[in-house]
């Protein structure tokens, strides 16, 4: 029996997301306070404000971030084969690539800054300049975290997060001290996004080793073929969770605006705690998947990882929603939300099931996932263009299309793994 459990704990899946689950929610817990400082003490509407500018944040950084599987799974293959040159020859290739893109990006939002400010109803220009910094800084820092993933250093990258939060809730608590409000507290985040990036390359650091000549034969072919639809598949998944924000912000005044975003926060604690294993996960498939392994176990352990605390907290967030509210937010404000904070975390807790299936098709190469899953983005923006009179609108429209997916997804997961296992 001792011997089992030992076996149990020693499983790469267990082990890896061991770590980074507790490195995370030790991160997280950081976060939060970061986040329950802003919500306490920032008025209802400039917590609205600072939770649009992190989702308007989201969306480009994680449209970037769909390097990501590419990167995992062409260097993951190298890591295990020690093959530090072809590392080096990637990093180089798509680092210039997302230079380039990221400075593109850069000076198209400078440019349309004011219409950008009308759209979210921000006036402080200043606010959306920094915020634009912080899209630069994510499209230059996503290869590094890559990396660190398929290199399977869990526990650094539990290190580097934790400091991350860390510094942004000590400069966070100091700016609106001083009395620099949302931009204070955007330009916290900035600054912990230095602070992680520059970090991170300490064990990357034969990246700059001149004696390692760099080696790619990486087809560019090769790499949009898989990038592309990565890219639009984690578009998507960030779309679904994003784009309610947005358009919440957009639609509703200001107060009611900021409820929302205070809903958002407390059901985004599921994501939080579920994220990790999704990011243990898929360079483990990726190595399995490269060698011929048997990979159905790990994905089946990650889901039920997934679905077992995301019930937990859904029906608890059910069951107590006024004591959720005021455990997170302590204030009377935010009780608007409890008719539907238990239904919130119902989506997210479908998002999270749809997040891992995603990724785990992602690190089997199966990319054709992009279709269903832009759809359905597509689909919740239109819906919720039409039909936004209450937060039940909304939150039904959210529900009804990740059920879909996930459902259709795990229905396919026969046919996409019938040649694989």
């Amino acid at each position: 029996m001792k011997q089992k459990a030992k076996e149990i704990i020693k499983h790469p899946l267990i082990y890896g997301s061991g770590i980074v689950v507790i490195g995370g929610m030790a991160a997280n817990f950081f976060n939060f306070l970061f986040n329950l400082f802003m919500s306490r003490n920032l008025p209802v509407e400039d917590y609205g404000t600072l939770a649009s500018i992190i989702s308007l944040i989201t969306f480009p950084s994680l449209i970037v971030s769909a390097v990501t599987p590419l990167i995992i799974n062409f260097s993951g293959n190298y890591f295990a084969h020690g093959k530090l040159d072809m590392i080096r020859g990637l990093y180089l290739k798509i680092s210039k690539f997302l230079l380039i893109i990221g400075i593109l990006f850069f000076f198209s939002f400078l440019i349309n800054i004011s219409t950008i400010s009308k759209f979210f109803h921000i006036e402080n220009l200043s606010i959306l300049i920094i915020t634009d910094f912080m899209i630069l800084l994510a499209f230059i820092g996503i290869v590094n975290v890559a990396l660190l993933q398929a290199k399977l250093a869990f526990t650094f990258q539990v290190i580097i997060n934790l400091l991350g939060s860390i510094v942004k809730l000590l400069v966070g608590a100091t700016f609106i001290f001083l009395g620099y409000s949302v931009f204070g507290a955007v330009s916290a985040i900035f600054i912990s996004g230095i602070v992680v990036y520059l970090t991170s390359f300490i064990p990357l650091r034969f990246l700059f080793n001149k004696k390692l000549i760099a080696k790619s034969v990486i087809d560019t072919k090769e790499l949009f073929a898989y990038g592309i639809p990565s890219a639009i598949t984690l578009f998507g998944l960030t779309s679904l969770i994003s784009t309610d924000l947005i358009l919440v912000k957009h639609y509703f005044d200001p107060n009611s605006a900021g409820i929302y975003a205070g809903m958002s926060l407390i059901g985004r604690v599921i994501f939080y705690i579920s994220y990790p294993i999704g990011s243990v996960m898929f360079p483990l498939i990726v190595r399995k998947h490269s060698k011929n392994e048997d990979f159905g176990n790990t994905f089946k352990i990650s889901l039920l990882m997934v679905f077992l605390p995301s019930v937990a907290l859904t029906l608890f967030y059910s069951i107590f929603p006024k004591f959720s509210i005021l455990f997170f937010l302590k204030k009377e404000e935010y009780l608007a939300a409890v008719p539907y904070v238990g239904l919130f975390g119902a989506f997210i807790s479908l998002y999270c099931l749809l997040f891992i299936i995603a990724n785990f098709y992602l690190s089997i190469k199966e990319t054709k996932i992009y279709i269903p899953i832009l759809i359905g983005a597509i689909l919740q923006i239109v819906l919720i263009s039409f039909y936004h009179q209450t937060y039940l609108e909304i939150i039904v429209i959210s529900i009804l299309i990740t059920f879909l997916l996930v459902l259709g997804l795990l229905l396919y997961y026969p046919h996409a793994t019938q040649k694989r296992l």
